[in-house]
């Protein structure tokens, strides 16, 4: 038999969920083939079979948390070894699950397994009755645990058509089952409470949080109870980014092949700062604060279903504007792809965010813990502004962007991050556009 164990994904990572079998117990697989999806944190992956087979154990259920290292399963290389732990799963389930009182009238059923169909024959349960011979059918535990969960008798689960071989019922048939159920409830509920003049009814609909939803809800609920946020704005004028931007990217793009953008020129900004204010580089543990070596700068990025996931820039002082240029690229679109790797999304010590790039004038962060800052970038805007020149104060069409940078009063004082941002605003206003082309 061959284990198959909880794979560690990350240095930081002790623990896996699983979110999909892709094989049930019985199949063949071949080496390298895909068993299952796992989660860690924001990051799907696949787990694939170390070896040919037979899938002939399964030790996790779908939404359970494997640590790392764990047995999740077994591939037989033997057809007549898989059969004899498939047959004591059987065993063990209807010792479990049939009533004692009808013990006398069960009979597992058990066949030789030559084929893969056998060893699925083999995996059913059949309870020959001595009256009429009815037949009960083998149900998975995800199966009869959500059919406990909506209150489902084993009457009306024995009535549900199954799509899987022979008929066995799987977690789409069951769930199914229940959409249908419920919009018959609200069709029926409707219908009573609608008045003849009534043509039609609105109704509230209910849908469950995604599983990186209540990730991303329970970080930020996390933060704002372990930090207590400061916010502080400023405004900067960058209309020499624009004209930079304006003269040198299609030249950028040319050279580079790879797009220039204003966030690639806030973020080169953004780490020269920081390397002036290393205090928004650390964190803290308990009483101690942590002063990083390395600046791995997170870069948040809204996906195409609307959730947020925040990249790390690792060690991105030591990158001149193209590493930090591609880099971002690479990782905003691999994340848009969900093609991350799962260390790709821990370990960042500060983080960017741009709601400016959806038409926002400023953005108040939810810092992304254990960070002690959070900068969040507007719009660009045309305004006019007033300006000191040779001739005297004038009012000048300038590019304006409004800086909100969010950090933990814990360890950041006003004083500071105020004067990391004006430090920021230097930095963007007199912005060199020799970083670019090097």
């Amino acid at each position: 038999m061959i284990e198959v164990v909880m794979p560690k994904m990350g240095e930081s990572i002790t623990e896996g969920t699983i979110i999909e079998w892709k094989k049930e117990i019985g199949d063949k697989v071949d080496k390298d083939e895909v068993l299952l999806e796992i989660s860690t944190d924001k990051v799907d992956s696949e787990v694939p079979s170390p070896a040919s087979g037979i899938l002939a154990k399964i030790n996790g259920k779908v939404n359970e948390k494997i640590p790392v290292g764990n047995v999740i399963a077994y591939i037989s290389k033997e057809v007549g070894e898989a059969n004899e732990v498939i047959k004591e799963d059987i065993e063990y389930n209807a010792d479990k699950n049939i009533n004692k009182e009808e013990n006398n009238n069960t009979e597992i059923v058990s066949k030789n397994i030559t084929t893969k169909e056998n060893l699925i024959d083999n995996y059913k349960i059949s309870k020959i009755e001595k009256s009429n011979k009815t037949y009960q059918k083998f149900y998975s535990p995800l199966v009869k645990s959500i059919a406990k969960k909506e209150n489902i008798s084993l009457e009306k689960l024995d009535a549900i058509a199954g799509s899987g071989l022979n008929g066995r019922v799987n977690k789409k048939d069951i769930l199914l089952y229940i959409k249908e159920k419920n919009i018959n409830k609200i069709e029926r509920e409707d219908q009573k409470c609608e008045s003849p003049s009534t043509l039609e009814k609105l109704t509230d609909s209910i849908e469950p949080m995604s599983r990186m939803r209540k990730t991303i809800a329970e970080h930020m609920v996390n933060s704002i109870k372990t930090s207590p946020h400061v916010y502080t704005t400023v405004e900067a004028d960058v209309t020499g980014l624009v004209k930079i931007s304006k003269e040198y990217k299609d030249k950028f793009l040319n050279k580079t092949g790879t797009k220039l953008t204003y966030t690639q020129m806030i973020i080169d900004v953004c780490i020269k700062a920081i390397q002036d204010f290393p205090l928004l580089n650390a964190s803290i543990d308990n009483e101690n604060i942590i002063h990083h070596s390395n600046i791995n700068l997170g870069v948040a990025v809204a996906l195409p279903d609307n959730n947020l996931i925040v990249p790390v820039i690792h060690k991105a002082e030591e990158k001149n504007f193209l590493g930090l240029a591609r880099t971002t690229s690479d990782l905003a679109e691999r994340a848009k792809n969900n093609k991350l790797e799962p260390n790709e999304i821990f370990g960042s010590t500060f983080t960017v965010t741009n709601p400016g790039i959806f038409g926002g004038l400023f953005g108040m962060g939810i810092i992304n813990q254990p960070n002690v800052g959070i900068l969040a970038v507007g719009a660009f805007q045309k305004r006019p502004v007033v300006k000191t020149t040779e001739y005297g104060d004038s009012i000048l069409v300038r590019n304006m962007v409004y800086l909100t940078l969010s950090y933990d009063h814990r360890i950041i004082d006003g004083a500071y991050g105020t004067k990391f941002l004006s430090k920021l605003v230097n930095y963007l206003e007199n912005y060199n556009s020799q970083r670019i082309l090097g």
